[in-house]
């Protein structure tokens, strides 16, 4: 590298969580590609907005992943594709609360049959499995429950090959239906996804903490037992 290159770190969100920028969940190489999506430019910038706030950034959501009746739609909304990406960063940057998530994941069927939240519920799955990671298990019951109530979610999704990466340049991108429960699965149990790493998690292991609350159970049955 010359003495005339360097480089420029993309934006940083100036919110924090776990004394740190919520942007740095997100590798720095995977920002950098994200910023630069001309889908980023023009629909989840401050400008574009017109803000910065989860109000603005919901009616982006729901316009995008909640009406993919059409499928031609389809072919650019894809789970781990590149507009998920763009909006999964955008959620991690704007931080929104725990209230306004579930607002999300409220919003269900349209009488029309125009809307369906199952991408928003994917994506909001995924952001909070990356942006929470860090969260004790006796912070994260209402994660947890969440986990629980999707990983009986068996509705199709159609996505990028949960191990791929949509920028890969060594692979052939390979696009399936994935369930809902299969993507619970996922965060719950594996390091990665989509190329994005999900850091070390006491509380996303949904299946663990229900063998180990099943052997409390147990345990406690055969105490009462013998007295």
């Amino acid at each position: 590298m010359s003495k005339r290159d360097f480089f420029v770190e993309s934006h940083i969100s100036s919110k924090e969580l776990n004394n740190q920028s919520v942007s740095l969940v997100i590798p720095r190489l995977t920002r950098d590609k994200i910023h630069n999506v001309l889908y980023y430019k023009v629909n989840l910038t401050s400008t574009s907005l017109r803000g910065n706030t989860m109000l603005q950034l919901s009616k982006i959501i729901i316009r995008d992943l909640g009406q993919l009746k059409d499928s031609n739609s389809l072919k650019n909304y894809l789970v781990g594709g590149v507009e998920f990406k763009c909006l999964l960063m955008k959620l991690i940057e704007i931080r929104p609360t725990f209230d306004q998530i579930t607002m999300l994941l409220e919003k269900k069927k349209s009488p029309d049959d125009t809307f369906e939240n199952k991408y928003i519920v994917a994506l909001i799955l995924t952001y909070l499995r990356i942006q929470y990671y860090y969260l004790k298990l006796h912070d994260a019951s209402h994660l947890i429950n969440l986990f629980r109530e999707y990983i009986n979610d068996y509705r199709k999704l159609k996505g990028i090959d949960m191990d791929m990466d949509c920028w890969s340049m060594s692979q052939q991108l390979k696009v399936e239906i994935i369930h809902i429960d299969e993507l619970v699965d996922r965060l719950a149990t594996n390091n990665n996804i989509w190329g994005i790493p999900l850091g070390k998690c006491q509380w996303s292991n949904i299946f663990e903490l229900d063998d180990e609350s099943d052997s409390g159970s147990d345990s406690s049955s055969g105490d009462s037992d013998s007295d």
